[in-house]
């Protein structure tokens, strides 16, 4: 009896690997829209920057869609909730910067805005 719970918590312990790779998600483009103010006692100026290849690894689409919110709006001078962002390598529109935000067990990776 003592074997067989063995033998069923270490066949549990062997997929958990697997268990991170199928968390794997490709989120598409997602839109942000940043406010700035352009004179005192003006309406804010609205511009729409789309973020695209939006890739995770660990986290949903849902979360890496509010990290990359966060990570424009330009509220913070930090890299939200503890990532580390670097430019990265692989192909992206032209006129995109490739980004690769991770942390441990966490990737975000997504073509953003540039030059």
């Amino acid at each position: 009896m003592i074997g067989s719970c063995l033998a069923i918590a270490l066949g549990a312990l062997a997929l958990l690997p697997g268990a991170a790779a199928a968390s794997t998600h490709s989120c598409g483009t997602h839109t942000v829209t940043l406010e700035f103010e352009s004179e005192p006692g003006k309406p804010k100026t609205k511009f729409k920057l789309p973020i695209k290849q939006i890739e995770t690894q660990g986290v949903s689409c849902a979360t890496a869609f509010k990290f990359v919110t966060a990570l424009y709006d330009g509220k913070s001078t930090k890299t939200p909730e503890g990532y580390k962002c670097v430019v990265a390598k692989f192909k992206v529109p032209q006129g995109s910067i490739p980004e690769r935000c991770t942390k441990p067990g966490k990737k975000i990776q997504f073509a953003g805005k540039g030059g």
